[in-house]
């Protein structure tokens, strides 16, 4: 058949033409993209679309179909006409098609061509649109639609159809389905609709995966930082608690830590939680734990060369293109009897390894999970029958039951950044128990040496070849001992009895102000004044590091006091260790940290609680004040003064719902959880707009106000910028004569920024306010928050929403002769410089 435009001839019906512009595009339009602001959960959202396309088109059926990674697919959404009496179509919610039901060749061109279906099976027509035609308006394609394909529709009473793709980035997200049980015309206008609400529906997947992107990086991250605080506090390491910790963030019903031993003369430690495999049998041992097994250790070393990630139960390792499943009779036979008694059903490994060398292995254990599928017509490929359309759709309900759920790619990787954290902390952890192993042997072995050469005089070469070996010894312990404090983030130094440094190292001579050498062989006490948090000098003897060198006590001290050099103090924390030899306390060790970054942000929260509690304390003790007059003084409810009373309570009431959402707008607004929706928007629309929300304000103060209009285009969330403008306008007004004017003006300084401006003839601003009143419960004098109405809060406001755009907010103001408050914007598009009449 030939291509024809669109242009279906059809009877006028008066019903028909009113119904069209009930449901007109932009009303269509209107309702979906208030349905993507009002709610991101992309359910909700697919729901209403189904029901406005249904609506708008007046079918039996409007559902749509989602494509599963294996290639099937879903209804995941449907609404179907109600009236028994019109042969509504059945519902299909929840249904699985397998992936012969729509071919790999027509997924492919509703991707590339983005083609678009209609069928009439009266007419035996189905009527192709592609997005990709050059044609003017919409264009379609006529054939005889494929006799499989007619009694497909026919056998599941629908008589026409509309099929539209849904396209999520360069990927076939889904369709949006129309079904009907009568033949139907398809309109251009109505095309052209369903095609707007396809892209829409795409918007809103797009929306929906950002946020659920958000919210699973945002639980990683949290679940990240918990078992951080668990393996690194500056307390001995809580591997039992960051292992529990991990079951969690991975949703395992179980899990392990086996740390190898770090030489032959130490065992392995085995940390576990919840499920556990069972001990497996040995020679000449009763049972040992999994990892010591030679099966798992040979099987685990065939894997690890592929990958550091190991899923040996039922889901094989991850491979860096996929995951591959295996058989359960694909693990060695005793492996297996540790698990066939238990629940669990899939394990992920991580090898803990920190500079090359292997440390142990985390494993976190899953039970299986029972999957219900309900196919709709799922096909047999060895029934000869399915060579024929079918004819019904009876479901097949699949259930499978124990499956091994399948490690998805962020959980793996959320492993291995867990595991490099226990990795870390146990390597930490060995290197500490190696320090204090090789002091504590230090002085025996030197003592043997000297024992030997008074015994063995005669032997006195040998005797100056072993203390060569000796010295040789030191000196590479030594530099070991060197290199470890060189690396420390925290100040370390160590003290004798007397309280004279022994060592330090660099970190704690960077944060003091001093060269190492200037700190070493001196009274540490008196080189940083070590003083209490009220300033006041400690005496030696008072020290809590003194009480270490004296007791034995280990001391954690916070918020005290260290000097620089350069006489300027700051706070720490600290903890402080005997240092021990033969049981005998021979010094100290001294580990501190700079924490003035912590408490600044301590002072910020408790004067923001501050603020906050005495901007809310003053509204409420005038509403107190009013309603215990009312109720105690037996005034007329319709008298004068009680009217009053009544009115500085709802005055202030609207004071404090007034400062409780700017509070909560500014939080949203720069905690990034306001997503500004960015556009196209002209200046002069935006200033006229801000301009009509203040004009009765204005009128009822007096004010003229004034716009100098530019013809450009900004780049802005109309709604937060039109904000932005009205604060800044109300402000104006607020401190203006009356009988003045406030102009409102833009203007052009560069290719790519525009201007905004408000000017008054106020009573102006001091030159020390100019920069605090963007600060939050900042205002020029205190008493205008009670005469103004202000929360302190809306320049504030301004100012995040303006930053958020990528601009810049400031005022220039003279004393008694007004204020000038100023932002920038980037422009959109094409700029007209074309000079516009100014208007009031």
């Amino acid at each position: 058949m030939n291509n024809e435009q669109l242009n279906f001839k059809q009877p006028q019906h008066p019903q028909r033409i009113a119904n069209d512009k009930a449901d007109s595009l932009e009303m269509l339009l209107h309702r979906m993209i208030n349905r993507i602001r009002q709610s991101l959960e992309l359910s909700v959202i697919l729901s209403g679309t189904t029901a406005e396309v249904r609506s708008f088109l007046r079918t039996d059926r409007v559902k749509i179909y989602q494509f599963k990674p294996d290639g099937s697919g879903e209804v995941v959404a449907e609404s179907r006409c109600d009236d028994q009496i019109n042969h509504h179509l059945p519902s299909l919610l929840g249904q699985h098609f397998p992936e012969e039901d729509i071919p790999p060749q027509i997924r492919e061109l509703y991707l590339k061509d983005r083609h678009r279906t209609i069928v009439n099976v009266a007419a035996n027509q189905i009527g192709i649109s592609t997005l990709t035609d050059e044609h003017e308006g919409e264009y379609i394609q006529f054939r005889t639609v494929d006799p499989c394909h007619a009694e497909y529709l026919t056998a599941m009473g629908v008589q026409s159809s509309l099929v539209v793709p849904i396209i999520d980035e360069d990927n076939l997200w889904g369709l949006l389905v129309s079904h009907h049980h009568c033949p139907r015309i398809v309109t251009a206008r109505e095309l052209e609709v369903v095609q707007l609400v396809a892209d829409q529906t795409s918007i809103a997947i797009a929306q929906s995966n950002l946020l659920e992107s958000a919210r699973v990086q945002a639980k990683q991250e949290a679940s990240i930082n918990l078992v951080g605080q668990s393996l690194h506090s500056m307390t001995p390491m809580q591997l039992q608690q960051a292992l529990q910790q991990t079951v969690v963030a991975l949703q395992g019903s179980g899990g392990r830590v086996y740390i190898a031993p770090p030489n032959s003369d130490s065992e392995a430690q085995l940390y576990v939680s919840g499920e556990q495999p069972i001990l497996l049998p040995r020679k000449k041992k009763a049972s040992i734990p999994l990892e010591e097994h030679p099966n798992w250790q040979t099987w685990l070393k065939q894997a690890i060369e592929s990958d550091s990630v190991i899923q040996p139960w039922a889901i094989g390792y991850a491979s860096s293109k996929s995951i591959v499943e295996l058989a359960l009779n694909l693990l060695p036979s005793q492996l297996e009897r540790a698990f066939k008694p238990t629940n669990i059903k899939s394990i992920l490994t991580i090898r803990l390894e920190h500079r090359q060398k292997i440390l142990g292995y985390l494993s976190i254990f899953r039970q299986g999970v029972d999957i219900e599928t309900i196919w709709a017509k799922r096909p047999d490929r060895d029934d000869p029958r399915n060579q024929f359309p079918r004819q019904s759709f009876e479901t097949w309900r699949e259930l499978q039951q124990n499956k091994a759920r399948q490690w998805e790619k962020r959980e793996i990787e959320l492993a291995q950044i867990l595991g490099s954290h226990f990795a870390i902390a146990i390597f930490q952890y060995q290197l500490y128990q190696q320090i204090r192993t090789l002091n504590a042997s230090l002085e025996q072995r030197v003592e043997e040496r000297t024992t030997e050469l008074q015994q063995t005089n005669q032997q006195l070469v040998q005797e100056i070849s072993d203390r060569l070996k000796t010295r040789d010894s030191l000196e590479r312990l030594s530099h070991q001992n060197e290199l470890i404090l060189n690396s420390a983030g925290e100040g370390i130094y160590g003290l004798n009895l007397e309280g004279i440094t022994t060592f330090v190292n660099p970190a704690a001579a960077e944060m003091l102000g001093y060269q190492i050498n200037e700190l070493e062989n001196q009274p540490m006490h008196e080189m940083v004044n070590h003083s209490t948090a009220e300033g006041v000098v400690y005496a030696w003897q008072d020290n809590p590091i003194y009480q270490t060198i004296q007791t034995g006590e280990i001391h954690h001290v916070t918020n005290e006091v260290f000097w620089h050099q350069d006489k300027s103090n700051f706070p720490v924390e600290y903890v402080s260790t005997p240092i021990k030899e033969k049981e005998q306390i021979v010094g100290a060790v001294v580990i501190f940290k700079d924490i003035t970054e912590r408490q600044i942000m301590d002072r910020m929260k408790d004067e923001f609680i501050s603020v906050v509690s005495h901007e809310l304390r003053t509204p409420l003790t005038s509403i107190r004040s009013a309603i215990g007059v009312l109720s105690s003084s037996g005034l007329d409810p319709t008298s004068s003064k009680s009217q009053r009373l009544l009115e500085i309570a709802l005055d202030n009431s609207n004071r404090l719902v007034r400062l409780i959402n700017d509070i909560l707008d500014l939080e949203r607004i720069k905690s990034g959880r306001v997503t500004m929706v960015k556009g196209s928007y002209g200046a002069t629309e935006v200033m006229i707009d801000a301009v009509e929300i203040m004009q009765g304000i204005a009128d009822k103060a007096q004010i003229q106000l004034a716009i100098q209009p530019l013809s450009v285009q900004v780049r802005i969330d109309r709604d937060r910028i039109i904000q932005t403008l009205t604060n800044i306008i109300n402000n104006a007004i607020k401190f203006s004569s009356p009988h003045t004017s406030v102009e409102i003006a833009a203007q052009l300084i560069s290719n790519d920024i525009v201007r905004f401006q408000v000017r008054d003839r106020g009573r102006g601003i001091p030159q020390k306010n100019l920069e605090t009143i963007f600060d939050r419960f900042q205002q020029v004098d205190a008493s205008d928050s009670r005469d103004q109405g202000g929360t302190g809060l809306g320049l504030a406001i301004c100012r995040s929403i303006v930053q958020q755009h990528g601009g810049q907010i400031w005022v220039e103001s003279t004393l008694d002769q007004g204020s000038t408050f100023y932002f920038t914007l980037p422009i959109g598009y094409q700029v007209d410089t074309r000079k516009e009449q100014s208007h009031d």
